[in-house]
């Protein structure tokens, strides 16, 4: 029974995250994802409350599912007065990669990603505070790596630009995958795939890196 009552919770966070991704918050409705999910409209009450507590959860769980995945490197950040320059630059790399393994693991769907970046955009969202609380923990640290690598403050534009456009670049495939993958013919990335990724991603963060005459990141074997 409890197993069973598991699949229904998950059926009904991974119908709700492809309807939020697609629609929106406000435009999608409890039926609609119970529906889709195929589960009993009094589902969503028993287990998150209401919809809005099915966000929450949503949003809560996979960000900190990321924090937790990339706790090591983020606690490292804390001692970057102490470091030595190449211990900085191992650092901002670790960062760096173990965000991209985070996002590409099987654990985050594409359409997870597409609600990162409505939250991202849009000011006025009701969870856009509890987002970019969580997710500039990374940032953060990403930022304030960068700046001591750099001799500069993290608030520095320079360093606020280049963070960002790295992540942009991380991002950029689950973000791309309408057009990308209806050139492969397929409909999911392959594990290959996310390899492939993975080491271009990776690539593009050498060529950062090599701005500063840093020394380059081994492909993913």
């Amino acid at each position: 029974e409890k197993k069973k009552q598991n699949l229904s919770k998950r059926k009904l966070i991974n119908s709700a995250i492809v309807l939020f991704a697609s629609k929106g918050f406000e435009s999608t409705s409890t039926r609609e994802i119970c529906n889709h999910a195929g589960v009993n409209l009094s589902l969503i009450p028993y287990y998150f409350g209401n919809k809005e507590g099915l966000y929450i959860s949503i949003i809560e769980s996979i960000i900190n599912y990321g924090l937790t995945f990339l706790q090591d490197e983020i606690s490292k950040a804390d001692n970057i007065p102490q470091m030595s320059f190449e211990e900085k630059i191992d650092l901002y790399r670790g960062l760096l990669r173990k965000y991209t393994d985070f996002l590409y693991s099987e654990n985050v769907p594409s359409s997870f990603v597409i609600l990162m970046i409505k939250e991202q955009t849009n000011s006025h969202s009701k969870f856009s505070e509890m987002y970019a609380k969580k997710i500039n923990i990374l940032y953060k640290a990403l930022r304030k790596t960068l700046a001591s690598i750099l001799g500069k403050t993290e608030n520095d534009k320079t360093i606020i630009f280049e963070v960002s456009s790295i992540i942009g670049q991380i991002l950029s495939f689950k973000i791309m995958n309408r057009a990308t993958l209806p050139a492969l013919n397929q409909d999911i990335y392959t594990k290959d795939d996310n390899k492939k990724i993975k080491n271009i991603i990776l690539s593009h963060i050498d060529t950062s890196l090599e701005k500063l005459n840093l020394a380059k990141t081994p492909a993913i074997a």
